[in-house]
C-alpha cells in the first residue's frame, strides 16, 4: 500500500510532461490562425540517389546528412489549398529544379496551389528545400485556408432576426439617378408640349426619311418650344457621359480643369448643369454655323431639316450610351477600365455614319452626286469631327 502514493505521483508527472510535450509539438507544427491543416507531409520527404539515378524516400540513419530534400506535390488533387512551408534555419526552395526563393527561418511561406497549377502546367510538382542537414526543423504543411466572415456566418445563423442591410451606392451613382430622372421629365414635358412632334423626333424611321413634303421642319423650327428642350436632353446627355469618363480617371477635352474637386452629390450636379449649358450653347452654335455656310452655298432650305436630323441622331445615340453607362455602372463597377483605350471609336463610328446618312437622305434623288451638300457636310460635320478628335485626346 505504501508504494501506491509513489506510483500515483509518477503517472502525474508523465501525464504532465506528456501534455508539455505534445504542447510544444503542436506549438512548432502549427499553421497561422488563418489556415487549417489537411496533411502533413513530414514522413513524405525524398532525396536524390545517384546509384539509382532518381528519388527515393528519405531514411532517417541513411541520409541524416542530406542538405537538399525534396516532396512530391499533386497538384491537381489538392487545388483550391495552400502549401505552407517553414524551417528552423535559413533556408532555399526550389520548384521542379528552378530556384524561387530564399526561405528566411521561423516564417511561413505561403504557396497557392491553384497559382502553381496555372504557373507550371503540370500536375505534379517537385518541391526542394535546401539548407540544414536533414529534415530536421523543415515543416511543409498542406492547409486550408479558413473564411474570414465564417465567424460572423455562425454567429447571425443563430440569431432570429433577420439583418438587412441596404446597397450602398456612391455619389456619382445618386447622382446618375437624378440626371436620370431631370431626363425623363423633360421627355415627359415635351409629350405634354407636343406629342405628335416629339413622337416622329423619337422615331428612327423619321430619321431616314426623305419626302421633303413629310419633313419635321415643316411644323417644327429649330428654335421652337419643343426643339429647345430636345436639344437640352441632347445637351444633358452628353454632358452626362463626359462627366462620367472624368469621374473614371479619362480627361478627355481636359474638362477635368473646370470640373469641382469634390465629388459628392451636389457638385457632380453642380458639374452636369455646367457641361450641359456649354453642350447646348455649342450645339446652337452649330446651327448658326450651318445657317451661315448654308448661305454661302445656297443650301439654307436644307439648314432646318439636317439640323433636325443632327439632333434626332444625337438623341438615338447618347441616349443608348446613357443607358449602358447607367445599367453597368450599378452592377458591374469595374466594366469601364479596359475600354479605355477604344473609348473613342465608338464616336468615330457614329460621326462617319452620320456625315453618310446625312448626305443619303437628303440628296435630290434626280442627282447622283451633289458637290455643294457633299462640301456642306465636310464643313459642318468631319471638319468639327477632326478638330474634336484632336482637342479630344
Amino acid at each position: 500500500m505504501r508504494f501506491y502514493p509513489l506510483l500515483l505521483l509518477l503517472v502525474i508527472t508523465a501525464l504532465f510532461s506528456t501534455n508539455e510535450a505534445i504542447a510544444k509539438v503542436d506549438d512548432k507544427i502549427s499553421p497561422p490562425a488563418d489556415f487549417f491543416p489537411i496533411y502533413d507531409y513530414q514522413n513524405d520527404w525524398l532525396v536524390y540517389n545517384s546509384h539509382y539515378k532518381n528519388y527515393v524516400p528519405y531514411s532517417q540513419g541513411v541520409n541524416e546528412s542530406a542538405r537538399s530534400v525534396s516532396l512530391s506535390i499533386d497538384l491537381l488533387k489538392n487545388r483550391r489549398y495552400f502549401l505552407l512551408i517553414k524551417t528552423e534555419a535559413e533556408g532555399y526552395l526550389f520548384l521542379n529544379g528552378a530556384l524561387q526563393q530564399r526561405l528566411p527561418s521561423e516564417e511561413w511561406l505561403k504557396l497557392n496551389i491553384d497559382s502553381l497549377f496555372r504557373s507550371f502546367k503540370s500536375e505534379e510538382l517537385l518541391l526542394t528545400v535546401y539548407g540544414s542537414s536533414g529534415i530536421s526543423g523543415k515543416k511543409v504543411l498542406l492547409c486550408n485556408q479558413k473564411q474570414k466572415n465564417a465567424a460572423g456566418i455562425v454567429h447571425h445563423s443563430a440569431s432570429t432576426l433577420i439583418n438587412i442591410k441596404p446597397i450602398p451606392f456612391s455619389q456619382f451613382g445618386n447622382f446618375a439617378v437624378m440626371a436620370m430622372l431631370i431626363i425623363l421629365i423633360l421627355n415627359a414635358w415635351i409629350f405634354n408640349l407636343n406629342p405628335l412632334s416629339f413622337v416622329r423626333l423619337i422615331n428612327p424611321l423619321e430619321y431616314f426619311n426623305n419626302n421633303p413634303r413629310e419633313q419635321l421642319s415643316k411644323i417644327n423650327k429649330p428654335y421652337s418650344n419643343s426643339i429647345i428642350f430636345f436639344v437640352l436632353i441632347d445637351a444633358m446627355l452628353m454632358a452626362f457621359l463626359l462627366l462620367f469618363f472624368s469621374t473614371n480617371d479619362l480627361n478627355l477635352f481636359s474638362v477635368i480643369t473646370i470640373l469641382t474637386e469634390q465629388t459628392n452629390t451636389f457638385q457632380y450636379f453642380l458639374d452636369f448643369l455646367l457641361l450641359s449649358g456649354i453642350f447646348f450653347v455649342l450645339i446652337y452654335g452649330k446651327f448658326v454655323l450651318m445657317s451661315v455656310v448654308g448661305n454661302m452655298l445656297n443650301l439654307d432650305k436644307l439648314v432646318d431639316t439636317l439640323f433636325l436630323k443632327i439632333i434626332q441622331s444625337a438623341y438615338f445615340f447618347y441616349a443608348a450610351l446613357f443607358l449602358i453607362v447607367f445599367m453597368l455602372g450599378f452592377n458591374h463597377t469595374s466594366w469601364f477600365i479596359p475600354l479605355k483605350p477604344y473609348i473613342l471609336f465608338p464616336f468615330l463610328f457614329f460621326y462617319i455614319g452620320r456625315f453618310i446618312s446625312l448626305y443619303v437622305v437628303t440628296k435630290p434623288s434626280a442627282s447622283f452626286i451633289n458637290l455643294y451638300l457633299f462640301s456642306y457636310l465636310c464643313v459642318i460635320e468631319i471638319i468639327p469631327l477632326i478638330i474634336g478628335i484632336k482637342f479630344a485626346l
